[in-house]
């Protein structure tokens, strides 16, 4: 096992793995690094003979974010549409070895689980969720969208259309009526919960249970849920590459003023 990772923390115990985000400075927030580690972890989980189940967690308060805004801008400033594939391709990739993992992957939130994080935990088998955590894909208030559209795949049009087109937080207990959360644990026992689902589902041989998360997923893949994952990527480069005067005032602002001051000003034009 690589202990090597500057933005993630590995701690195995009794067959589970845990993969958790410490980027806390930045509410581990996303970057280049931080998905390509995560993409390795993975890999490494899915070979590691010991570990029979995986969570994917956080050092800190908040599981995650989203993207690191400022960091992406940086990154592609100046790029076209081969530049924005190829950095949402990493955090998409990080989807789908979650989505074809053969073991059990939980994720364990609690605080912020916003954007690409949001997406990537809607991609794990199970989501547990402390009850103070909040949920939102705000990708919409600031003129992008999902890159791994799976929302409307875990929740109906109604739900999906609110959280994909306007930007709207909302709680564990709304999350979990909605179907987004398999189980809503009490403060300071969400570490607790996940270990109980993770002796659970170790109980199980592990290629039969492969075999039916397989047979789930593919029922989902033959509705054509590849496909408009593909569809999301280009709707995200094309929204990335349409001019747009807000988008342009927004990266003004980042760089002047600092990401909290423009997220703030992009947050009062729906207040």
């Amino acid at each position: 096992m690589s202990t090597d990772f500057a933005t993630l923390r590995i701690e195995d115990e009794d067959g589970l793995r845990w993969i958790r985000f410490d980027r806390a400075r930045k509410m581990n927030a996303f970057d280049e690094h931080q998905w390509a580690e995560l993409g390795r972890a993975l890999d490494e989980a899915a070979v590691a003979e010991g570990v029979r189940c995986i969570a994917l967690g956080s050092t800190s308060g908040h599981f995650s974010s989203g993207y690191d805004l400022p960091a992406a801008l940086a990154e592609l400033e100046g790029g076209g549409p081969a530049e924005i594939r190829r950095h949402i391709g990493r955090g998409n990739a990080a989807c789908w070895k979650v989505w074809h993992s053969t073991k059990p992957v939980i994720a364990a939130v609690e605080g912020y689980c916003l954007g690409g994080a949001f997406e990537l935990a809607m991609a794990c088998d199970f989501v547990l969720a402390d009850r103070g955590a909040s949920f939102g894909e705000p990708e919409a208030r600031i003129a992008a969208s999902a890159p791994f559209l799976i929302s409307p795949w875990v929740m109906g049009i109604r739900h999906a259309k609110e959280v994909l087109l306007t930007g709207e937080l909302m709680t564990a207990e709304r999350a979990e009526r909605i179907g987004l959360v398999n189980e809503l644990c009490e403060p300071g026992r969400l570490g607790e919960r996940v270990r109980a689902w993770s002796r659970k589902l170790q109980g199980f041989p592990a290629g039969i249970w492969a075999q039916n998360k397989m047979m789930v997923n593919r029922s989902y893949e033959i509705m054509g849920f590849s496909s408009a994952i593909a569809m999301g990527e280009d709707a995200f480069v094309e929204l990335c590459c349409l001019p747009d005067p807000f988008k342009g005032e927004l990266e003004q602002r980042v760089k002047r003023d600092g990401f909290a001051s423009a997220i703030r000003w992009a947050q009062s034009r729906f207040e």
